[in-house]
């Protein structure tokens, strides 16, 4: 086959924070937006510091921060780490893909995991494999800095930004001013918790707004007879054992005053974040004791000093529209036409999606627990540079999205996909079970959330096969209240406890339903039982089932159980709630993929470092 011609992307790239001599020296970085996150210093000061951790020159602790600000997160197992690999607003090009490919083959287990918040994680790892790995990385422009840590993390965005029908504009240019203008900022380096932004351009808010310490929700205005781009900024959403929803900072803030904005917020957050208490220092802890008024205040101070002491210094926003120069096609007329094949026609129906750009597809790649394997990493890069614009997005509900495929391509695309197992059906629909990977690897995980995953996904293929596809309700689980499965998101939402029954601790999750995020009106999913874990999937089903029984014609889910009662549903729940005696049903008090009796073991989790 020959390759696609590449959408038209002459413009220049956005400018970076960090300097051009501090950067990895290499004749070509193949990149999703062609200019490298990496710098060659992180990485020589990154092996420095591990060299002087082994010689005792380093406490631990001291150790631990550096390392965490790196993207290397210890696991639950002892002298295992977690790689995590920044991808900002979930962009990947084709050879980042074939090197991440090459990575994963070198993890034990042989696979990557996409996060929620759209970057990728490599699982046991040792301490001494993490440099040269960095160095790979780096030789696609990839980096690891800030992934974890204090610091800002990944700046996320709904990924069908630039190809949905009813986005304002593409925010990605702008996100990525966000991002490239925070990392390796002094100002993001050590504040008092994690601070997590995100990017939508359409009203779906697939950025998830009301979540983050800054949502941006693209919004557009008149003003002196011409449109003027500019953000909807929330500020102070956050999830955790005590989730709280992002308040409106500003209804308009114009495109050019967003760095100065962002600024101010991460820079006030910094002096009022609480650093003597770990569990009350994200920035929803600031808005909770100020309240937004007052934290509006602050802010719009701190732009006003900003943008007087740093005229000029800001970068300037250079936007990048991709547009397809033409459509070419290297596969046949016969082999384009669409297949009379149930699952094609599925997969079609449940995976693909026009762009607003006419004739071109977007096709979500389901992955299952957002997990992929190294061969399938390097099928997903060839198909998006043959049949795509070269690049893929990761998605914040563990997937790929390949967009730019033209329609007649389609055939094609399925047969390449299908032959790697990347061809599964039901992508964003009920069947695709988001999960954090839990008591596996994480310190904090209580329980085997990936082994509930597992459980409740096989429903879709058997008992619950007539709602696989259904949309508007999403699972997701978790392994502790933390909620980096974003369970407080979900439709039906599961968080991983602890509970005695007949004198035995056993494995509980907490079910929570009924979450709505559109912005302005969103609200969390709401607790309604608490149940073994072994019941679990039971639990799900019976949910479910009500909701198919007594639905109203087209009756959202949200809408049926504002309908019927959270009441309702619970007695439900009920039989769910509690447990035979373990001499009739030993299993039951046993978590998922475990042989010995459950007890909690849990670390002193990283992520609140």
């Amino acid at each position: 086959m020959n390759k696609m011609n590449e959408l038209d992307t002459t413009e220049q790239p956005l400018n970076a924070s960090a300097s051009a001599e501090k950067r990895i020296s290499q004749q070509k970085i193949e990149s999703a937006n062609g200019s490298s996150w990496a710098n060659k210093e992180d990485i020589d000061t990154f092996d420095q510091f591990v060299q002087r951790f082994w010689k005792g020159e380093i406490a631990p602790d001291e150790f631990k921060r550096f390392r965490l600000q790196n993207g290397i997160y210890g696991q639950r197992q002892e002298g295992e780490q977690m790689f995590r690999i920044k991808i900002p607003w979930g962009g990947l090009s084709a050879a980042q893909l074939e090197l991440l490919a090459e990575l994963s083959a070198k993890a034990p287990n042989g696979v990557a995991h996409i996060t929620t918040r759209q970057n990728i994680q490599l699982h046991f790892i040792k301490l001494e494999q993490v440099t040269e790995l960095m160095r790979s990385l780096a030789s696609v422009g990839l980096t690891t800095r800030e992934a974890c840590g204090n610091t800002v993390r990944n700046v996320v965005v709904g990924h069908c930004a630039g190809v949905c029908h009813r986005e304002l504009f593409d925010v990605t240019p702008y996100a990525e001013t966000v991002a490239r203008f925070l990392l390796r900022n002094p100002m993001n380096q050590n504040l008092p918790r994690k601070f997590k932004i995100a990017f939508s351009g359409c009203p779906e808010d697939l950025g998830l707004s009301p979540m983050q310490d800054i949502g941006a929700c693209a919004v557009l205005r008149s003003a002196a007879g011409r449109e003027e781009r500019g953000f909807q900024l929330y500020v102070g959403g956050g999830l955790g054992p005590i989730p709280r929803l992002a308040d409106l900072l500003e209804e308009f803030t114009p495109a050019d005053r967003l760095l100065p904005t962002v600024a101010a917020i991460v820079r006030v957050f910094d002096r009022l974040g609480n650093r003597d208490d770990r569990h009350k220092a994200r920035m929803k802890f600031v808005l909770n004791k100020l309240g937004v008024e007052a934290f509006r205040t602050l802010v719009f101070q701190e732009r006003t000093g900003l943008e007087s002491t740093m005229a000029g210094q800001f970068p300037p926003l250079i936007i990048r529209e991709k547009v397809p120069t033409q459509r070419a096609s290297s596969v046949s007329a016969g082999s384009s036409r669409e297949p009379d094949d149930p699952a094609y026609r599925r997969w079609r129906a449940t995976n693909v999606v026009t762009q607003k750009q006419d004739g071109y597809t977007m096709v979500s790649i389901r992955l299952e627990l957002g997990d992929i394997t190294s061969a399938q990493l390097r099928t997903l890069g060839f198909v998006a540079r043959e049949f795509g614009d070269g690049t893929v997005r990761t998605t914040n509900q563990q997937n790929f999205a390949l967009r730019w495929i033209p329609s007649e391509r389609l055939p094609a695309v399925y047969r390449v996909l299908g032959a790697v197992g990347l061809a599964a059906p039901s992508a964003e629909r009920s069947a695709d079970v988001t999960a954090c990977p839990g008591a596996d690897t994480c310190q904090l995980g209580i329980t085997s959330s990936r082994g509930l995953g597992a459980a409740v996904g096989a429903l879709f293929d058997d008992e619950l096969k007539d709602l696989a596809d259904e949309t508007g309700i999403r699972i997701k689980i978790s392994a502790c209240p933390n909620s980096c499965g974003q369970h407080h998101l979900a439709d039906i939402g599961l968080y991983g406890g602890a509970k005695k029954f007949n004198g035995r601790q056993v494995p509980t999750y907490e079910m929570l339903l009924g979450a709505t995020l559109t912005p302005g009106q969103a609200s969390y999913a709401r607790p309604v039982a608490r149940i073994p874990a072994k019941n679990a999937p039971g639990a799900v089903e019976a949910v479910l089932r009500l909701y198919q029984k007594e639905r109203q014609a087209g009756e959202p889910f949200n809408s049926f159980l504002d309908r019927v009662g959270l009441e309702s549903v619970q007695t439900v729940l009920a039989p769910f709630t509690d447990l035979p005696p373990v001499s009739e049903a030993s299993n039951q008090y046993l978590d998922y993929n475990a042989e010995e009796a459950f007890s909690v073991h849990v670390g002193p989790g990283e992520c609140a470092s």
